[in-house]
């Protein structure tokens, strides 16, 4: 049975977090298993040779996975063409801390030059002598305009946007309502410049494109793993196509309780369940949570992810890890769904009772401003450090003597099975959905009353106070892991879901 694996995410990036952690490794899974397999994305960006590049580098995409975006299908195979920027003229005036410049001509402010961290031009915004914007180009890594978005004088938002080859010759063109972003009417041109197609918005052109991919396929299975994919996957009419919609986080809304509202972005794939060949969540809680809202279902399945780690064994199996007994680590997007900023306040009250500990937060997002500003407020800086992202988080894991997860809500808290395979318990609040399922309390973790600041304390200078339990119940954390949470289990689980969904084909 000739089976290919199409993901269904809206981007790919280097430096991303669980869900593309958790989508490049069902791909990587199957691309090792010998299916053919793809990832579909679906965003505007000049850069995907570079990301292919880099994440094939750094071992986290196999090489055999094909990547495919829509925009670069569009534009179809070209030749390598290079144009130098052209010379500057007029008065550059640096953007200080944002490698771009605004361009002054006889003192008229005309243009805005962004580059990318590589010193790469991205993109050029254009003004009038009202200092409005007028158009915005975007450039590829050689120079070549790629795409026009012409703007709307009043709201500063695109009315028109043309997608460029590298001869100038354009692909696509939208035009948009600037008032909410959405394309109203999407064109596809011949390489003459002729209207090939035309569709009434992206999700048209997205799904037409979709069908295209796999219609040469035998056997299609998506699997949608974005909530902006649902819709798309859903849309697809080849009779062929099995469905798989995969849930990567709550389907609740805040608060996050069993009796919350359901989540806007889940809301179609649930409205819509029906219609699957398969629905996937990540824990058993999930799933009981789900059918007591909207009855069994025998297309619900759990499938949790496996564990990655680098982890050595000794002679007989042991494993022997070097550990900072002064340090915990935090894994994970600067957000404040992550509830960061009740780590740092629980630390100040862990410095009272252990004065000489650290505590390292790795990641990126946009509220790492405002948690360097509340380490500073509290008096942390010598004991506590934002430090970026890593490519590297079992070595992290693996240097600490535990990691802490405070979030207020997840799908599966991939960094506790992160830590908890690299030997290090984890310190979490007691959320839905995931820390439950990992940590058995006491045993190779420690669970905590939710939004407990002072019960989070607690727990960190227990582990602390306590560092060969704490190294101890590293090891048994790794074993559990192992045992439950492994490649061959997923491998297994995930082969047996996609044998029923081809020889179950839902058919409307």
């Amino acid at each position: 049975m000739n089976t290919s694996m199409f993901f269904l995410v809206n981007s790919l990036d280097v430096k991303r977090g669980g869900l593309t952690k958790a989508s490049l490794n069902q791909a990587n899974t199957f691309a090792n298993m010998g299916y053919d397999t793809h990832i579909l994305t679906f965003d505007f960006n000049t850069r995907y040779d570079k990301i292919r590049k880099n994440l094939i580098e750094t071992d986290q995409l196999n090489k055999n996975v094909k990547v495919l975006n829509m925009y670069e299908e569009l534009c179809g195979e070209e030749e390598l063409l290079v144009k130098p920027e052209p010379i500057e003229t007029g008065v550059l005036d640096p953007h200080v801390g944002h490698n771009a410049y605004r361009v002054y001509e006889n003192g008229l402010y005309t243009r805005y030059k962004k580059y990318h961290d590589d010193g790469i031009l991205d993109f050029v915004d254009y003004f009038n002598e009202q200092r409005y914007r007028t158009k915005k180009e975007v450039y590829d890594e050689n120079g070549v305009v790629r795409k026009v978005s012409y703007m709307d004088i009043n709201l500063n938002k695109p009315r028109q946007m043309v997608y460029y080859r590298n001869d100038s010759q354009p692909y696509l063109s939208k035009w948009v309502n600037p008032e909410n972003g959405r394309a109203i009417r999407v064109n596809v041109h011949e390489i003459n410049g002729n209207i090939k197609k035309i569709f009434k918005n992206d999700e048209e052109l997205k799904t037409d494109w979709i069908e295209n991919v796999i219609e040469a396929c035998e056997n299609p299975v998506l699997v949608s793993d974005a909530r902006n994919t649902d819709i798309l996957m859903i849309k697809v009419k080849n009779k062929k196509a099995a469905k798989i919609w995969r849930l990567h986080s709550s389907h609740l809304a805040a608060p996050y309780e069993t009796d919350s509202d359901i989540a806007p972005t889940v809301q179609t794939g649930i409205n819509h369940i029906d219609h699957l060949d398969a629905a996937l969540v990540l824990t058993n809680q999930q799933k009981i949570d789900i059918e007591n809202r909207i009855g069994k279902r025998n297309n619900l399945f759990v499938l949790p992810h496996a564990a990655k780690s680098s982890i050595k064994k000794g002679l007989f199996g042991g494993v022997k890890v070097e550990k900072d007994e002064k340090l915990a680590v935090v894994i994970g997007r600067y957000s404040a769904i992550k509830n960061l900023n009740h780590i740092i306040k629980a630390f100040k009250i862990v410095l009272k009772s252990v004065p000489d500990v650290r505590l390292e937060l790795w990641g990126e997002g946009p509220e790492r401003e405002n948690l360097q500003k509340l380490i500073k407020e509290l008096k942390l800086t010598e004991n506590v450090s934002l430090k970026g992202y890593t490519q590297n988080p079992s070595d992290i894991y693996q240097g600490a003597l535990f990691s802490v997860l405070a979030s207020k809500t997840e799908g599966f808290a991939l960094s506790v099975l992160e830590s908890m395979s690299n030997c290090t318990p984890v310190v979490s609040y007691d959320i839905r959905y995931g820390p439950r399922e990992l940590i058995d309390h006491h045993e190779n973790g420690l669970l905590v009353e939710k939004y407990n600041v002072d019960k989070l304390a607690e727990a960190m200078i227990t582990m602390f106070n306590n560092p060969k339990d704490s190294i101890k119940m590293g090891k048994l954390a790794s074993k559990k892991i192992e045992k439950n949470y492994n490649q061959k289990l997923y491998e297994e689980k995930w082969i047996n879901i996609v044998n029923k969904v081809i020889n179950n084909r839902h058919v409307d």
